[in-house]
């Protein structure tokens, strides 16, 4: 088994402990647990579950370049517990300009990673 598709189960998991978290949260008043904005939880739920099953489905891939796979597998892990964060911390992004441009370069980080992983399916051999 990769690496990459060891980091995606640890991601799916990690989708699968927040939605029990988020299930029980739905039933409690606004602030339990110190969650501010349920829906940005809600969106990191679902982002690890999606990022995990990439990372799942490119760890099948044994030709992608290494490089490729760790830019990936950072961002990917960057935007999906970032995201999930935000129902603790909403003010993240707008709190410096350093924040700011953490998540830009993590987004399009993941974003140009997985159109190279596209590209390089196409030239590796």
């Amino acid at each position: 088994m990769t690496f990459m598709t060891q980091a995606g189960l640890v991601l799916l998991s990690i989708g699968g402990l927040s939605g029990m978290l988020l299930y029980v949260a739905l039933d409690k008043p606004k602030g339990w647990l110190g969650i501010k904005q349920i829906s940005r939880f809600r969106q990191g739920h679902i982002d690890a579950l999606v990022i995990g099953t990439i990372l799942l489905s490119l760890g099948t891939l044994t030709a992608l370049p290494a490089a490729i796979g760790w830019v990936i597998i950072v961002s990917g892990y960057y935007t999906a517990l970032a995201t999930g964060a935000l129902a603790w911390w909403p003010e993240w992004p707008t709190h410096t300009r350093l924040a700011w441009w953490l998540d830009f370069i993590s987004l399009s980080s993941f974003a140009i990673g997985l159109t190279a992983a596209a590209i390089s399916s196409f030239v590796i051999v």
